[in-house]
């Protein structure tokens, strides 16, 4: 797992979310966000924060339901259609 810049997530909160989904959450919901190849969802996840912090600079809570594991491809596209993917994250968790 990668850990983003500046962000300390605890151990336990990320060994819970990777039990909870196991592989990238955008190749459960689906589309719109990007099509996968069989297995690589389990390789390259990046735990990201869901909700937006509300303000340059600030960070979001690093809680279980806060975040969620993605791919680079579906953190990219969540990176670039926050406001189509959020409500699609939020409503997975």
């Amino acid at each position: 797992m990668k850990q983003s810049r500046g962000t300390v997530i605890p151990q336990n909160v990320r060994e819970a979310i990777l039990e909870r989904d196991k592989e990238c959450v955008g190749f459960k919901i689906g589309p719109p966000f990007p099509s996968h190849v069989p297995g690589e969802t389990r390789y390259f996840l990046a735990l990201d924060h869901v909700r937006a912090s509300g303000a340059l600079g600030k960070k979001s809570r690093s809680t279980e339901d806060n975040l969620v594991p993605l791919c680079s491809r579906c953190h990219r596209w969540k990176t670039e259609h926050g406001r189509e993917a959020r409500p699609l994250l939020l409503a997975y968790l």
